[in-house]
């Protein structure tokens, strides 16, 4: 009676130690989630330290481009004020000019006129008053002939003079134009200055400008991609958090199903030991002995209890291609900026069918920065919670929280985001995805590459 009922006592506790292995297994799990979500958190608050920092040299910059402004408009004003000062100066110059042109044209008419006079006077040059007196043939005649030499010496001596005033002028035009041609020069040098000033101050707004738009669009992608971040962890938990729950909820069960079936091989043992010892009283010595070799004899086996969190351990290949990028050290391709790729790049034609690596929960399915379209799955994979990542996706064939099995479609090869051509990055995560993706491991190994 005691071998029996210590018999039965066992068997019951045979799966307490394996069901509490599996709790303790639970347990480590949603602790192992736990601190990775305050790893998160830890790290959200670092990325906000540092977006503040970024808000303010983005106020720094936005004050200097004022301040640029401002000059810029000065200089404007100025330029506006010197280029009406140089077209004013050139407009005097050509005026000056085209009397100058004028006035030399009149000159030499006067000059040719004057020469005839001179020629004129120097071929008469002999001739005299006496000869105009004694040639005279009346008083009249005499006073006619004086008068008229008068006239013409006065007429003479008239056009000279004004020949040389014509002349005078011509010099005080010529000396205008110098000067005016000079203050042209100057005020042109000005405003070759003025404008090497806005140039300046142009292309120092433009790298301002373009030190700005850089920092706004870093803040505001960096915004977007901690907001996404956010998105995606929070849901990931969620839907960890219910797996974890099912295979808890599978465990309870399993081991509900444990027990009653221990106490129920128990019980029966009980009763058939009982009808035993009954008749073992009405038998012979003999029988006793027999009585006494069943009650000895082992008792049936019993099954152990079902770990319904088991999984296979092995993936399957998300898309057929050539490896073009491994996971490790690399340059990235947009930027030649060195980094570490946590994934692994698939190249193959746009449209071929991308399928789930292995059975899981879509976290999500949609387009995020970086990524272009991507479809993040949830997987408990050998008790453990994995990750899978899809990413540059043509087309999404699967919505969030939808239950995904091994190989099923959940969208076609693209190069949407930052791509430089048709191809899967697919990433595997040893745990659930998180910002700087630390549990990342080389998918190559997992999926037969």
């Amino acid at each position: 009676m005691k071998r029996s009922l210590a018999l039965g006592l066992s068997l019951t506790l045979l799966a307490s130690p394996v069901m509490a292995t599996e709790k303790d297994t639970l347990k480590a799990r949603q602790d192992r989630l736990s601190d990775q979500l305050k790893e998160s958190k830890k790290a959200q608050d670092e990325t906000d330290a540092e977006l503040e920092v970024t808000e303010a040299e983005r106020d720094a910059v936005a004050t200097e481009i004022r301040a640029v402004n401002e000059r810029l408009e000065g200089l404007s004003e100025q330029i506006a004020v010197q280029q009406e000062e140089a077209d004013a100066a050139r407009a005097e110059l050509e005026e000056t000019r085209d009397q100058l042109t004028a006035q030399g044209q009149y000159l030499e008419s006067q000059k040719a006129l004057l020469s005839e006079r001179l020629r004129v006077l120097q071929v008469h040059e002999d001739r005299s008053y006496l000869q105009v007196v004694f040639e005279s043939r009346s008083f009249g005649d005499f006073v006619t002939r004086l008068l008229t030499a008068q006239t013409i010496a006065e007429q003479d001596r008239d056009l000279i003079h004004s020949y040389m005033g014509e002349v005078e002028r011509l010099e005080a035009l010529e000396t205008r134009q110098r000067t005016q041609l000079s203050f042209l020069k100057q005020k042109e040098r000005e405003l070759v200055v003025t404008k090497q000033a806005l140039d300046v101050a142009a292309e120092q707004k433009r790298d301002l400008l373009l030190e700005l738009n850089e920092q706004v669009e870093l803040l505001e992608l960096e915004k977007m991609s901690r907001a996404e971040e956010q998105a995606l962890m929070s849901e990931q938990s969620r839907i960890i958090a219910g797996q974890l729950e099912a295979i808890a909820q599978a465990e309870r069960e399993a081991e509900a199903k444990a027990k009653a079936k221990a106490q129920a091989e128990a019980q029966a043992k009980a009763e058939a030991e009982a009808r035993a010892r009954a008749d073992a009283k009405a038998d012979t010595e003999a029988n006793k002995e027999t009585d006494e070799k069943t009650t000895t004899a082992p008792p049936p086996s019993t099954d152990a209890p079902t770990n319904t969190s088991g999984a296979a351990t092995s993936f399957v290949r998300p898309v057929s291609g050539y490896v073009s990028s491994p996971f490790g050290p690399r340059q990235n391709p947009l930027t030649g900026v060195s980094e570490s790729h946590r994934g692994i790049d698939l190249v193959n034609a746009t449209g071929t069918p991308i399928v789930a690596a292995a059975p899981g929960v879509v976290i999500k399915a949609a387009s995020a920065t970086g990524y272009g379209n991507v479809v993040f799955v949830s997987h408990i994979v050998g008790g453990e919670v994995w990750t899978t990542v899809y990413a540059h996706l043509n087309a999404i064939t699967v919505t969030s929280g939808q239950t995904v099995g091994a190989g099923q479609t959940v969208g076609t090869l693209g190069s949407t985001g930052w791509s430089t051509g048709p191809h899967l990055h697919f990433e595997l995560h040893r745990g659930q995805w998180a910002p700087g993706q630390p549990n990342a491991v080389d998918p190559g190994p997992y999926i037969g590459y």
